[in-house]
């Protein structure tokens, strides 16, 4: 059996990889781990003198076939609290499939270029969507 990926040996093979294997590669690994995975890694970058003064939910929608996945980070108070279930009062929602979210997350994809592609769904507060990426470091 293989050894499992590292997280920068898993950046880099969705840098780098077809869709379709990115998605057997996630299928194999199991998807709520590999999504649970990745907010966590989120939440460890958090970059709290970067989201000073900000209190809003982040709701993230992930879906695999018919599947959705639901995460919120909930940033207030300069920290940065993760929950897996939808939330209502999310001050932007961000809607993507599996692996558009992998290659955003792995930086093998811009925001801008998978909204206007139609790939990135946002809904509630489309500004505050585009400072999103400066709350956490990049690996």
């Amino acid at each position: 059996m293989a050894d499992p990926m590292t997280p920068e040996m898993f950046m880099n093979f969705v840098k780098t990889a077809s869709e379709k294997d990115i998605k057997a590669q996630v299928l194999a690994a199991g998807v709520e781990q590999v999504l649970d995975g990745m907010f966590r890694a989120m939440q460890e970058h958090f970059l709290p003198e970067k989201a000073q003064g900000v209190d809003a939910v982040i709701q993230y929608l992930v879906t695999d076939e018919s599947r959705e996945y639901a995460y919120a980070l909930a940033i207030q108070e300069s920290k940065c609290a993760l929950k897996k279930e939808k939330a209502g009062n999310a001050k932007v929602t961000l809607s993507m499939d599996l692996v558009s979210f992998l290659k955003l997350m792995c930086g093998a994809a811009d925001g801008m270029t998978l909204y206007m592609s139609g790939k990135l769904g946002v809904s509630g507060d489309l500004f505050f969507s585009q400072r999103i990426a400066g709350f956490f470091a990049t690996a």
